[in-house]
């Protein structure tokens, strides 16, 4: 049973208007279900630098080259709120783009077939 939870934040937040949901004690933002992305254990890492905390929308554009796919990288990290847990010196693994791409690619077809 997913729990769907309002978030009230300030209009500068990149999580203003998103829903968190809790599914068997898991939290993730908005309406988006999770990618089945295999980690080899050889993925990129990334160092958060001060000024870079509370989010991964830029290494997610830097990396991938969209913005949006930031819950890919929060969810590869298990970081459920990036706002505490992603702090200068936080290292994040970062799904292979090929990976992240062909995970994309197979919802699309799932889509399409449903």
């Amino acid at each position: 049973m997913a729990d769907a939870i309002e978030l009230e934040l300030p209009f500068t937040s990149p999580y203003k208007a998103t829903r968190l949901f809790i599914i068997g004690g898991r939290a993730s933002f908005g309406i988006w279900r999770p990618l089945e992305i295999t980690m080899d254990g050889d993925e990129e890492e990334v160092a958060i630098q001060e000024g870079q905390e509370g989010t991964c929308e830029f290494v997610a554009g830097m990396v991938y080259g969209d913005r949006a796919l930031w819950r890919v990288i929060a969810h590869a990290n298990l970081i459920d709120f990036p706002m505490e847990q992603i702090v200068p010196g936080t290292v994040l693994k970062i799904p292979k783009p090929e990976r992240v791409r062909a995970a994309l690619l197979a919802t699309a077809r799932r889509q399409e077939s449903t």
